[in-house]
C-alpha cells in the first residue's frame, strides 16, 4: 500500500494545489476556513483524479447500453471523465471547493475494488495541505515552468513550482 499510493497522493497534492491557485476565490475561502480543506481535496479528487485508467476483467457476459461485453474481456474506466459526467456533478467542468460530492465520487473505484489506501491518501492530503496553509498567507503557481507527467494511466505534475508568501 506504501509503493501503490505514493505516485497518486503526491499527484493529488499538486494538482489540488495547482487548481486552486488557478480558481483564487476558491483559494481565499480555504485560507479564510481551514475546516475547508476536506472539501479541497474532495473537489480535487473529482475534477482531475490522479488515476486516470482503472481496469476491470468482465466477470459475466454483460449488456451496456446495445453492446454485450462478453465474459473475461478487459473494461478500461476512465474515473476522471466519470468525474465529470454533468448527469452525477452540476456544472462539472467548475472547480466548485464545498460542492455536494457524497458518494458519486469514482477515483478510488467502488465496491469489491475499491481502494483501500483511498482513507490514507485523504488524510495525507488533508494533513499536507492544513500544514501548507498554516505556514504561509498565499501562493502562486509559476506556470511558465509547470511540467506535466507524460503518462496514460497517472495524471499530475513532474514539476510544480511555486513561491509563497510566509506568514
Amino acid at each position: 500500500m506504501v509503493i501503490a499510493g505514493n505516485e497518486t497522493t503526491t499527484k493529488l497534492l499538486a494538482n489540488a494545489v495547482y487548481w486552486a491557485a488557478h480558481h483564487p476565490g476558491q483559494l481565499a475561502r480555504v485560507f479564510a476556513d481551514h475546516s475547508r480543506i476536506p472539501m479541497w481535496v474532495e473537489e480535487t479528487l473529482r475534477y482531475d483524479t490522479s488515476s486516470q485508467i482503472l481496469a476491470r476483467t468482465v466477470a459475466h457476459d454483460l449488456t451496456l447500453y446495445d453492446t454485450t461485453i462478453p465474459e473475461g474481456e478487459v473494461l478500461l474506466l476512465l474515473p476522471g471523465s466519470a468525474n465529470r459526467d454533468d448527469r452525477v456533478f452540476d456544472d462539472p467542468d467548475d472547480y466548485r471547493i464545498g460542492r455536494e460530492i457524497g458518494c458519486k465520487l469514482v477515483s478510488f473505484g467502488s465496491g469489491a475494488h475499491f481502494c483501500l489506501g483511498a482513507h490514507l491518501a485523504r488524510m495525507e492530503a488533508r494533513v499536507a495541505l492544513g500544514a501548507l496553509l498554516r505556514r504561509i498567507r498565499n501562493y502562486e503557481v509559476d506556470d511558465d515552468n509547470v511540467v506535466r507527467v507524460h503518462s496514460s494511466n497517472v495524471r499530475g505534475f513532474a514539476h510544480l513550482p511555486i513561491s509563497v508568501q510566509a506568514r
